[in-house]
Parts: C-alpha cells; sequence; structure tokens
C-alpha cells in the first residue's frame, strides 16, 4: 500500500523537470540536450529550495559525486556505443550489409514472405548487432527495393525492430538499468520476458499481414475491389489473413524461443542477436519447401559477410557462459569512488570491448585493409559526438534526481495517487521515455530509479515494473520521431513522417495496453 497520502502540488512540482523535457521536445521541438539542460537548471534550486538541501552540500557533494557517476556510466554507455557503430560502418562500407540483404532476399520465392523475413529477422539482427537507430534505416530501403511504398517500408522496419530493442546493441537498455538500480543484470533481464510472450505474436502477426496486404504482389486493383466488396475480395481477404497468421505465428516461435532461452539463462547482451540468427534458420528451413537453393558462392560470401556477428556471438558465449573465463574478465575492473559516490567498469568483460574485438577480427576474416577500418573507426567516433553531451545531461539529471531524494518522493507520490492501477501504466512511462529521447537506454535513465521508487512505495515487487520499463522503451521507438524521420530520410518520405505515425501509434497503444494488462495480472 503507498505510504504516504496524495499530495498533488508535491506531484507536481517533483515532475517539473519531465514535464519540461516533455513539453520542450513535444511542444516546441527542442533537441534532446537543450530540453535536458533547461531541465537541470530547473533542478538545481528545485533540490535546494523546495526539498531542503543545503547550498553547501549541493555544491561540494552532490553535483560533483552526480557528475562522477553520471561520467562513468556515459563511458561504459558510449564504449557499447562505439564498438556497435565500428561494426556497423565497417560492414556498410565494404558492402557486406548489402551482400547480407541480397543473400536473404533469395531465401523464398514469394517477394512478400521474403520481405517478412527482412522486416522481422534481419531487422532484429540488426537491432542487436547494432541499434541505435540502424536497424529502421537499413530495413526501409530495402523494402522499398523489393516493391513496398516508402510510407509503408519504414512503418514495416518500425514495426519489426521494435521489441528486440529491449535487449538491443548487445543488451545497453538492461545493461544501463543495472548500473541504475541495484538489481542483477539477469534478474532484469528475464523481468522483461512475460511482457514479450503475447506481444511478439501480436505483432509479428501484424508484420506478417502488413507485408502480404501491401507487397508487391498485390495489384491496385486487388486493392479497389477489396474496398468495394466484391465478390472475390473477400476470399481473398480470408486467405491473406489466414496466412499471415500462419506466417506471423511462426515467424514469432522462431524468434521468441530461442531468444527467451538466451534471455535467461545468458543475460540481456545475446536475447535478440542469437535470437534473430537462430530464428531466421528456422523459419527458413520450415518454409524452405517454397525455397530455393543458394548457389554454393553466394553462400560461401554471405558467411564471409557475417563474420563479426558470428565472432561477437562466439565472444559472448565464452565469456558469459565459461565460469572462469568470466570470473576473471569480470575481476578486472576500473574503479572510482568519491564521498558515496561511486562507479566502475570491468573493461575486459564489457560489451564494448568484445565488440571491438569483433570488429577487428571481423576485419581481419573480410580482408579488409587498416585504412578501412581506420574509417569506419573515425565514422563511429565523429557518430558518438553528437550524443555524448545529451547523454551525459540527461544521465547527471538522473542521478541529481536520485540522491536528493527527488524520485523517492515521486515515486511515493505516483504510487498513492494510481493505487492499485500503477502497474498498468507502468510501461507507458517506457514509452515516453524513448518518445522523449528517442533512445530506450535513455528512457531507462530517466525513469529507471522512478519505476523502483514507484514499486516499492505501492508495495510491488521491483523486477516486474523494471521489466515493464524495458519493454515500454521498446515499444516507443516505432513512435519516436527521431527514429521515424531517421528511416524515412532513407527512403526519402520528407512531410509523410504523420503517415507513418498514424500506422505506428495505434500499433504502440496495442501493445502498451496488453504490457500493462500483463503487469497488473503478474503482480
Amino acid at each position: 500500500m503507498p505510504s504516504v497520502e496524495p499530495d498533488l502540488l508535491d506531484l507536481g512540482v517533483l515532475s517539473l523537470p519531465f514535464i519540461i523535457i516533455l513539453v520542450g521536445m513535444i511542444g516546441f521541438k527542442w533537441s534532446a540536450l537543450r530540453a535536458g539542460l533547461v531541465a537541470l537548471l530547473v533542478t538545481l534550486p528545485l533540490v535546494w529550495l523546495y526539498l531542503g538541501a543545503s547550498g553547501y552540500w549541493l555544491a561540494r557533494e552532490l553535483l560533483p559525486g552526480s557528475v562522477l557517476e553520471a561520467g562513468i556510466t556515459s563511458l561504459s554507455i558510449l564504449w557499447i556505443i562505439f564498438g556497435a557503430l565500428c561494426i556497423y560502418y565497417a560492414q556498410h562500407n565494404s558492402g557486406a550489409i548489402q551482400r547480407i540483404q541480397q543473400t536473404l532476399a533469395r531465401l523464398h520465392p514469394d517477394p512478400r514472405v521474403s520481405a517478412l523475413f527482412i522486416a522481422w529477422f534481419f531487422s532484429m539482427f540488426m537491432e542487436g548487432a547494432a541499434g541505435f537507430g540502424t536497424s529502421a534505416a537499413l530495413t526501409a530501403p530495402f523494402l522499398v527495393a523489393a516493391g513496398y511504398r516508402p510510407v509503408m517500408a519504414v512503418v514495416l522496419a518500425l514495426w519489426g525492430h521494435s521489441l528486440g530493442v529491449a535487449f538491443g546493441a548487445v543488451g545497453t537498455p538492461v545493461i544501463t538499468q543495472a548500473l541504475l538500480v541495484p538489481e542483477p543484470q539477469l534478474l532484469l533481464t528475464r523481468a522483461v520476458l512475460p511482457f514479450m510472450v503475447p506481444t511478439t505474436f501480436v505483432l509479428a502477426i501484424a508484420l506478417a499481414w502488413g507485408c502480404l496486404r501491401y507487397g508487391p504482389a498485390q495489384s491496385v486493383s486487388d486493392n479497389l475491389s477489396t474496398a468495394q466488396g466484391d465478390g472475390e475480395a473477400p476470399a481473398r481477404s480470408q486467405a491473406k489473413l489466414t496466412e499471415a497468421f500462419y506466417l506471423g505465428a511462426l515467424a514469432a516461435i522462431c524468434f521468441l524461443i530461442p531468444a527467451a532461452v538466451m534471455a535467461y539463462w545468458l543475460g540481456p547482451e545475446l536475447p535478440t542477436l542469437l535470437g534473430a540468427v537462430a530464428g531466421a534458420v528456422l523459419f527458413a528451413l520450415l518454409t524452405a519447401r517454397k525455397g530455393r537453393n543458394l548457389p554454393e558462392s553466394e553462400s560461401g560470401s554471405f558467411f564471409i559477410a557475417i563474420a563479426p556477428y558470428a565472432i561477437l556471438i562466439v565472444l559472448v558465449l565464452i565469456t558469459r557462459l565459461v565460469p572462469d573465463i568470466k570470473a576473471f574478465l569480470q575481476a578486472v575492473q576500473w574503479q572510482v569512488e568519491w564521498q558515496g559516490y561511486r562507479g566502475n567498469i570491468a573493461y575486459l568483460y564489457h560489451p564494448g570491448t568484445l565488440l571491438l574485438v569483433s570488429f577487428l577480427l571481423g576485419g581481419l576474416v573480410q580482408r579488409q585493409s587498416f585504412s578501412m577500418l581506420k574509417t569506419a573507426a573515425v565514422q563511429a567516433f565523429l557518430r558518438i559526438l553528437t550524443v555524448i553531451a545529451a547523454l551525459f545531461v540527461m544521465l547527471l539529471l538522473s542521478r541529481l534526481l536520485v540522491h536528493s531524494g527527488a524520485i523517492g518522493q515521486l515515486g511515493q507520490q505516483v504510487a498513492a495517487i494510481a493505487g492499485t492501477w500503477w502497474p498498468f501504466w507502468a510501461p507507458l512511462f517506457g514509452v515516453l521515455g524513448t518518445f522523449i529521447t528517442g533512445s530506450a537506454t535513455s528512457s531507462n535513465i530517466l525513469f529507471s530509479e522512478f519505476q523502483r521508487s514507484a514499486a516499492q512505495a505501492g508495495g510491488y515487487a521491483t523486477p516486474p515494473l523494471l521489466g515493464s520499463q524495458t519493454f515500454g522503451a521498446a515499444v516507443g521507438n516505432m513512435v519516436c520521431p527521431h527514429n521515424i524521420i531517421a528511416a524515412g530520410a532513407t527512403v526519402d518520405i520528407h512531410k509523410q513522417e504523420g503517415q507513418v505515425m498514424k500506422y505506428t501509434l495505434p500499433m504502440a497503444a496495442l501493445l502498451t495496453a496488453i504490457a500493462g494488462a500483463m503487469a497488473m495480472f503478474i503482480l
């Protein structure tokens, strides 16, 4: 039960930093950096005047301690982003990404089924390996080339990769969450799984329906006859619905089983990446009766093209499954502590290090020159320069709110006002965080401590609500303006982003409602 009486004034004041971010980024279209800075400037006097913190403690301990923790956490996250982007740019510059796309497109003679394969498995694969906006941007152009309208190509790409974001970019959202709340990574990873099961089936079936309904085999006359309701249209529509249900359910099962096994036993790094790989193989085998074999030369080229990802999978498996190696790598840490504020990075065990090793070894397998690898690294470094400031400001804001007690009080007020309905609304905060910041990782940075505090104040188990936060943060990727604009730019849908939102917003609302109902059931 809530431990405090509801106080709307207290709720409003404590919510002010989040309201500024929401209004600034949505209403005034500020950047994440600008919104974060304004919220930070409001938070400092709020902590001093409203929460009663002394100016001495604020200036000499709270602020520098929060800067320390935010800096170390930023470095940890940026290390992952840098490694992932190094692989992405090396693959893109060498043409390996294009070879992977072309090979996958040949797995089925029906281009619409091949499109489902790309929109689901390839999109998930790229999300697990790289994340940070690369998945939809890579998938949408391929779907346009396959015959889909640009707007629908972006919709399908955003649908297809969204759930994989929960464990995307080698588990960054969950790893980041574990840095902020005192819960084990494996427990936080398992907490997401209950929300994934029903929603994966809903999304995969909807995606299959979209691929069949709007694919290149769908003629204009079919569209018109379906809309006019002629005698044959209902039969065709029913046949497509049945086929979509079968293909979508099959795609969901093929991904979900290996992904859930990886998540339950290994943690957040591999579920999306390895689930996509294993699922793609299963899906291809189960639909092979209609498929066609790849030429031996093309098959060899494909395996060389995926070398960095294959090496990454092997490295993650070895470092996570072999106890002696895992213990040794985890023991080698860089630690900083000051006045009770602390941060540490197990740099040999860190996913960013594994990504960089995979980048270098993959380049050797692909016989890329030092100059090519250097170019990819420079591109990756320049890319992360654009997010360093915004990431640090958001983390600093988060640490200030936590250590000042603002998050704890806010959680108590939300739990008191929402009462027994709070679990239903919890996933929505994950969606809002990603909608605001453009990143599931940033959403977890903003709201993880808040979710934990609200759970404790309401007397709920903490892991399920943190799992619903991560799940909601993943769903938010399909409605995030940043992602829509980025994916749309690759297929030139300038000024048509609203058309994309017409499809992604209802789907996001449906998945969020299902997750909320699941949270109510679990708790």
